[in-house]
């Protein structure tokens, strides 16, 4: 699955139901933090524009989160 600009709040939504929460938000970026593979991550969503670009979603993916694309889809 290729990954496309995707919108922001759903971006987040789909790390809530991942049982990712809301730890703060500094501005424009919400902080969140859960557990993945038995793993603390926290890790900021930028929501200032309505859009994340492609680079941001995979440095939030890879990087940050340590998940697959298609992990990320069953939730969003």
């Amino acid at each position: 699955m290729s990954l496309k600009n995707l919108k922001s709040k759903r971006v987040l939504k789909a790390f809530l139901k991942m049982g990712f929460e809301i730890k703060a938000q500094k501005g424009t970026h919400v902080i969140i933090t859960g557990f993945i593979k038995g793993e603390r991550k926290t890790f900021p969503i930028p929501i200032h524009h309505e859009i994340i670009s492609i680079g941001t979603i995979n440095a939030i993916l890879k990087r940050q989160a340590n998940i697959s694309k298609e992990e990320f889809f069953k939730y969003y």
